[in-house]
């Protein structure tokens, strides 16, 4: 079991915070919008004619907008913050900024781990395409403290560290077992036998009810369904 990750301190929210295809993004059409009117203005209310060519300038914040568009689609989402210290998982324990806190004495433990850099944002048609990887937070109380803290994913594979390190933690009962710790376990990591086998004995101990720890399980037909239940519930 291993897992290490960068804590990351964000910064206080900055106020229209924007990337820089968003800046020539709104700059541009904000251009495209502006400009024309102030010229028919012009001309409407001094009797001014014009040039053409003018107007032809509305090619330059037309360029602008297709230039941020391209820029987008190799753009990360700003930073706004800093990386110190590291999160670590060990056997018995999680060390945060070098201070150890044992599993079985963690409380109310609160874990989002699924974001990691490179990551599409869902927002696909404006603003920066891909994500930082650190919109992630763990929290538990331990000894009477709020410990809270923002961390980094690098990739997708180091979320499947992550969610490794999480089952054994949870089917180990390393931590003292709580019904919403399960929730934090993937449906991938869901199928695995590690999983099956720690709802079982759940199930078997009459700590969770049948139907729902099948649900959790998943099954892909009644069929199955029926002989998961004979297997476990009876």
């Amino acid at each position: 079991m291993s897992f290490t990750a960068s804590i990351f301190y964000p910064d206080k929210p900055k106020q229209f915070d924007f990337t820089l295809s968003e800046k020539l993004n709104w700059y541009s059409l904000i251009s495209i919008i502006i400009y024309p009117l102030l010229l028919l203005f012009v001309e409407k209310s001094f009797g001014c004619d014009i040039s053409k060519y003018a107007y032809y300038l509305l090619i330059i914040p037309v360029i602008t907008y297709f230039i941020a568009g391209t820029i987008r689609l190799n753009e990360y989402e700003n930073l706004n913050g800093s990386f110190i210290g590291s999160i670590s998982f060990k056997e018995d324990f999680v060390i945060i900024d070098s201070v150890g806190y044992q599993y079985n004495k963690i409380e109310n433990l609160i874990l989002y781990g699924n974001s990691y850099s490179g990551q599409r944002n869902e927002n696909t048609r404006s603003g920066p395409m891909y994500s930082n990887g650190v919109h992630n937070i763990i929290s538990f109380n331990y000894d009477g403290n709020k410990i809270a803290r923002n961390f980094k994913l690098d990739s997708e594979r180091h979320i499947d560290e992550l969610q490794s390190t999480l089952l054994d933690i949870i089917t180990n009962e390393k931590i003292t077992y709580q019904r919403k710790y399960l929730n934090l376990i993937n449906e991938e990591y869901r199928a695995f036998m590690k999983f099956e086998s720690f709802i079982a004995k759940l199930i078997k101990e009459k700590r969770i009810e049948c139907t729902e720890g099948l649900l959790l399980i998943g099954y892909n037909s009644d069929k199955e369904a029926k002989e998961m239940r004979t297997k476990y519930c009876c």
